[in-house]
This record gives structure tokens, C-alpha cells and sequence, in this order.
């Protein structure tokens, strides 16, 4: 199990809902040479401005690598495997009783990144992002007449 900083959690509801954690997340160098595992820090991002979403940014020493995955894989990994094709999620159980950990894979099978976060703080905060924009009302919050006047816009 691995131990972090406390986490943080904002919620905001104007202009529009969103919420944003920030963590710390282990990156696992398990088969590298014996190499402990790194932290690095975590910032999941959740707007109604893309309902279906959630934005992952990954920092260390300075540099900064973003991902944008399925909100709807996230809640799935708490429970069990998730994922297609070069991102994956899934709870780890270290000892017994409930999930400690949630791992995600990101990138293809011959170069990928596997991280572990906290699974009772994803899912807390995830919970949040269900209560903000409860599934299935997903569509109500997209700007579709936003979207298409910017299209056009661009014929």
C-alpha cells in the first residue's frame, strides 16, 4: 500500500460543475532493475463542459504528461477490470477486505506506465463527480449549439 500526501479535493458549481483532486500517485517499477517505486503528482480534473470525461495530469520535477479518459472507466475500475486498447484500470485488494489501491496502465503494451492511487480517494472523489453530473444526464450539459456554431464556423 502506498502512503501520500493528505488529498485535496475542489468542488465548483459556477460557472459551471466541476471538481478537481489533487494527490499523489505511485508509478511502479516493479520489473526495471529492482528500481523502487517513484511519486509522482496526480490532478484528476472532472467539468460538465465534457461530462464524459475526466483529465489526468501526471507531474514530476517539473515535467507534465496529460491523458483524457472515460469517466465512466474510472467508475468501473473500482469494481473490477476496465479499459480497451492502451489504457486499462483495475482495483488492487494488498490485504483483506476492500480494494487499497486502484492501478491504471497508460500507453501501448510495448512502452506503458503502470500507477497506483489510493482507491478510497478516487472513489470519494469520483463520487463527487456523480453527484455533479449524475449519469445518464450526461448529454443535458454539452453546449451543442455552441459546438455546431463553432463548426460552422469553421466551413
Amino acid at each position: 500500500m502506498i502512503t501520500v500526501s493528505a488529498p485535496l479535493t475542489h468542488v465548483s458549481v459556477t460557472p459551471h460543475r466541476s471538481a478537481t483532486l489533487k494527490h499523489d500517485a505511485a508509478l511502479l517499477r516493479e520489473g526495471l532493475s529492482g528500481l523502487p517505486s517513484a511519486f509522482l503528482g496526480l490532478e484528476l480534473h472532472y467539468t460538465a463542459l465534457d461530462p464524459f470525461a475526466v483529465r489526468i495530469t501526471l507531474e514530476v520535477d517539473g515535467a507534465s504528461v496529460r491523458w483524457v479518459l472515460s469517466r465512466e472507466m474510472f467508475v468501473q475500475a473500482l469494481d473490477g477490470l476496465a479499459g480497451d486498447g492502451d489504457v486499462a484500470a483495475w482495483p488492487v485488494l494488498h490485504g483483506a477486505g476492500a480494494p487499497d489501491t486502484l492501478r491504471l496502465r497508460l500507453g501501448p503494451a510495448d512502452g506503458y506506465a503502470v500507477l497506483e492511487a489510493d482507491h478510497d480517494v478516487v472513489a470519494t472523489w469520483l463520487n463527487v463527480t456523480l453527484r455533479l453530473v449524475p449519469p445518464g444526464t450526461e448529454e443535458a450539459y454539452i453546449d451543442w449549439d455552441g459546438f455546431l456554431t463553432d463548426l460552422a464556423g469553421d466551413v
